[in-house]
């Protein structure tokens, strides 16, 4: 049985979602994590998993870890909180997995700090050569050097385990940062970047970098139809990195994005009649699709629902 969406609703898409289940089916063939794989479906799935449980405390996470079976499998946690930065790292045997939450919703102050950050909109010159948004450079800069210490061992450990960086939204830019940091300043090998709803993060000159770093390939950078945070911030100074993965009003994934598909206002009447009737907006309302395609439940149902 397909996952139901819930209503466009504050109180029902918002993250972490308790309600949701988690790595459903996780050992079904055609829904099992693909260590080695580039693009595989399945890991899109997974990632988007975790990108949405990075939006929970660590007592949250681990609850779901435990009653979804992850750590009957084998995996285990580790979880960072710094500043307004948070993330957590977990591992089997086989993968690493990093993931960044997004911007904080249900603590105000912690909001009001991710936002704060979120505006801090001028590009800055990074280590990586590149110029990048101010606000999300100084959230990685807060985990980086602990995160980077604790992941070195696990991937050093002759055990062969694969590097993979997730992250909804500001976890999206965050693990966009942090790929490229793992492979330059840590020298990680990078298996893999799914993000989820991710605004952009640096300019041409980053982009070009990021390429060159071998990373572009290994990017994949997913939005839910008419999604607003894919827009910003601008493109006159900003650039997408990675290959696009799009979804659409119906929930069927696509390599390309309709070219009118940059026109947010056109996009309703061309992608049908559900989106044209998300009129009203804020707590306990219907939220008007540019922004309720951001919520992170529907990138992780949608792509479960289309696995076999």
């Amino acid at each position: 049985m397909p996952k139901i969406l819930p209503p466009a609703r504050f109180r029902k898409i918002r993250p972490p979602n308790a309600n949701y289940t988690y790595f459903e089916d996780k050992n079904k063939n055609g829904h099992q994590f693909i260590p080695d794989a580039g693009f595989a479906l399945s890991n899109a799935s997974w990632l988007s998993e975790f990108a949405m449980l990075a939006y929970g405390n660590e007592t949250f996470i681990r609850d779901k870890f435990n009653r979804f079976g992850l750590t009957a499998d084998g995996f285990d946690l580790k979880f960072f909180d710094k500043d307004t930065t948070q993330c957590f790292v977990t591992r089997n045997d086989k993968i690493v997995v990093l993931s960044f939450r997004g911007t904080e919703i249900d603590n105000f102050w912690g909001a009001f700090e991710d936002w704060r950050r979120n505006l801090e909109l001028l590009p800055e010159p990074d280590d990586s050569g590149g110029g990048v948004h101010k606000g999300f450079q100084k959230d990685l800069k807060a985990v980086w050097e602990k995160v980077r210490d604790y992941v070195r061992p696990l991937l050093e450990d002759c055990s062969g385990r694969r590097l993979w960086i997730t992250g909804h939204s500001l976890g999206a830019a965050l693990a966009t940062l942090a790929a490229e940091r793992a492979v330059r300043d840590a020298q990680f090998r990078v298996q893999g970047v799914y993000v989820y709803g991710s605004p952009r993060v640096g300019d041409e000159q980053f982009k070009q970098i990021y390429a060159a770093r071998g990373l572009d390939r290994l990017h994949y950078r997913f939005v839910y139809n008419v999604d607003v945070v894919a827009k910003i911030p601008p493109g006159a100074a900003y650039r997408h990195v990675g290959q696009l993965k799009w979804i659409d009003t119906d929930g069927h994934l696509h390599d390309e994005m309709p070219d009118d598909a940059e026109n947010l206002e056109e996009l309703p009447a061309r992608f049908g009649r559900r989106s044209c009737a998300l009129l009203k907006n804020i707590l306990g309302f219907t939220i008007p699709a540019p922004f309720a395609n951001h919520a992170p439940i529907y990138y992780a149902s949608h792509l479960w629902n289309n696995l076999p």
